[in-house]
């Protein structure tokens, strides 16, 4: 990697698209976005399978979708 290559989290990228959150739509810089992957295979970046929330919307829905997994 290249000495004056700035490295980006997921956080600061989703900050800089001015992406907000698809549950609560939160967006501003003080709020911290992350991706959800509704499968909860984190290797599939399948659009279809990715959704941006919020910190506090993630963890409500993570809960949720890993309740439903576990009734499967």
């Amino acid at each position: 990697m290249a000495k004056n290559r700035k490295r980006f989290n997921q956080s600061a990228i989703l900050r800089h698209l001015k992406t907000k959150c698809e549950r609560c739509g939160k967006g501003t810089p003080e709020v911290d976005l992350s991706v959800h992957h509704k499968n909860g295979k984190s290797y599939d970046d399948d659009w279809k399978n990715v959704r941006i929330y919020c910190i506090t919307c993630h963890r409500i829905v993570e809960g949720r979708d890993k309740k439903d997994r576990d009734r499967r």
